[in-house]
């Protein structure tokens, strides 16, 4: 079955609306702090201007309580997605999806040491606090590793932006 632009930016949305509102749905066994309501905290208003005042800064990473080093935030993007209907409000990057629209950016990392695979991770950074993240890693030639993170989120009237 292929996966359509529009489906996937409609899954991520509900998994990370799934992520905000029933944390313990995703919880493994064990003494995983990943997605504890203070990391989850972490996702009220996220925006791309929320990480912009963040590239060229270094984040600690780890896993299972593990340190695995520090990524570098190289860049914010804002996703437009293919072909959506038009938002009432407008706005670059906005699909609306029912009636509600949706505002998709991207992270990319830069790291410094080892590969690491597609996983959830845990970044800090002193001013944003701890907070999971899904890394995906680039192509696996690309020297040093980079990864990137996807937010897609319904917008709300504070997130709009709309062009002049």
């Amino acid at each position: 079955m292929s996966l359509s632009r529009r489906h996937f930016v409609h899954l991520t949305s509900l998994s990370l609306l799934a992520g905000a509102v029933l944390p313990a749905a995703f919880a493994q066994e064990g003494e995983d702090e990943t997605f504890s309501p203070e990391n989850m905290a972490s996702f009220e208003g996220v925006s791309r201007q929320m990480f912009e005042p963040y590239v060229r800064e270094r984040f600690s990473i780890s896993r299972a309580g593990q340190s695995l080093g520090k990524l570098t935030l190289i860049e914010v993007t804002d996703i437009t997605p293919a072909a959506t209907e038009p938002s009432p409000q407008g706005g670059k990057g906005m699909a609306l999806t029912k009636g509600r629209a949706l505002t998709s950016f991207a992270l990319r990392f830069q790291g410094s040491g080892g590969r690491l695979p597609q996983a959830t991770y845990i970044l800090s950074q002193p001013a944003l606090g701890s907070f999971p993240l899904l890394l995906v890693p680039a192509a696996p030639d690309v020297d040093p590793p980079t990864y990137t993170a996807i937010f897609t989120v319904f917008a709300t009237a504070g997130t709009l932006q709309t062009e002049p």
